[in-house]
């Protein structure tokens, strides 16, 4: 006989003893018990997990944002030095001084092809393919080959003064310079003259144009500017009469002669 009809035995006379009535059978019984035990294992694990989620909230609720607030930036502003932000005296904040628009520009001082020590040949940029040359009757002109001398020195003589001379000497083996002559009622020219410093007709005011590109001038003796025209060639002509039309643009050709 099996365990399991033992038991049953047992349990009906045990029930048959003590008058308690029918007895569940040993199958029923086990049932019984893997139920319960399935519950409790079931409710076991979800004590568990509420347990588990209980203290993770409790975690999230005390843990620090690990991810600092930050103000949004906008844009930078400009930067305002000193001087600006500082008030004057009275009260009332002036603008930083600038450049007087009234003063005539002047060539820069640091300009190699101005310092007298190179030598340029001179073209008028609107007639590109030519250039100035003192011819042998002495007149500045303008050509397109090899007639004259062509190559020029500038030798400062003050801020933005100039006298300009042959990079040869001439025939008697003495410098020549550009001069300003006037002859009557035709327009002033440039002739060649022995140099003379103090000569005040030697004195040409040199000054960047200010729509090129940082070698081209305009050329000027006592408010007169050195023009062409169409029908007299290279003359000076004081702003007073016509519009400064003509630049000139300097191509340096090497050190100068000492």
């Amino acid at each position: 006989m099996s365990s399991d009809h033992q038991l049953d035995d047992a349990l009906r006379a045990l029930a048959g003893h003590g008058g308690q009535g029918r007895v569940p059978a040993v199958a029923d019984i086990r049932r019984r018990g893997d139920t319960r035990r399935s519950r409790r294992r079931a409710a076991s694990v979800a004590l568990a997990a509420v347990a588990v989620v209980a203290i993770g909230t409790g975690v999230a609720l005390t843990r620090p944002d690990a991810t600092p607030h930050t103000n949004p930036v906008g844009p930078a502003g400009p930067t305002v030095t000193s001087a600006q932000a500082s008030p004057s005296p009275g009260g009332s904040s002036s603008p930083p001084a600038s450049p007087s628009a009234s003063q005539p520009t002047i060539a820069k001082s640091d300009d190699p092809l101005l310092s007298g020590k190179r030598k340029v040949a001179i073209v008028r940029v609107a007639a590109f393919e030519g250039g100035l040359s003192l011819l042998d009757d002495g007149q500045l002109g303008e050509v397109d080959g090899d007639e004259g001398r062509q190559l020029f020195v500038f030798s400062p003589q003050g801020p933005g003064t100039y006298q300009i001379r042959t990079a040869e000497p001439g025939t008697d083996l003495t410098d020549t310079c550009w001069e300003v002559r006037s002859s009557g009622s035709e327009p002033l020219r440039i002739e060649g003259a022995p140099c003379a410093p103090d000569e005040p007709r030697q004195q040409f005011t040199v000054a960047p144009d200010d729509d090129g590109d940082g070698d081209v001038y305009v050329i000027s003796n006592n408010s007169a500017y050195l023009q062409n025209s169409p029908t007299r060639g290279l003359i000076l002509e004081e702003t007073g009469d016509v519009p400064v039309t003509e630049t000139f643009r300097l191509v340096d050709n090497g050190a100068a002669p000492e």
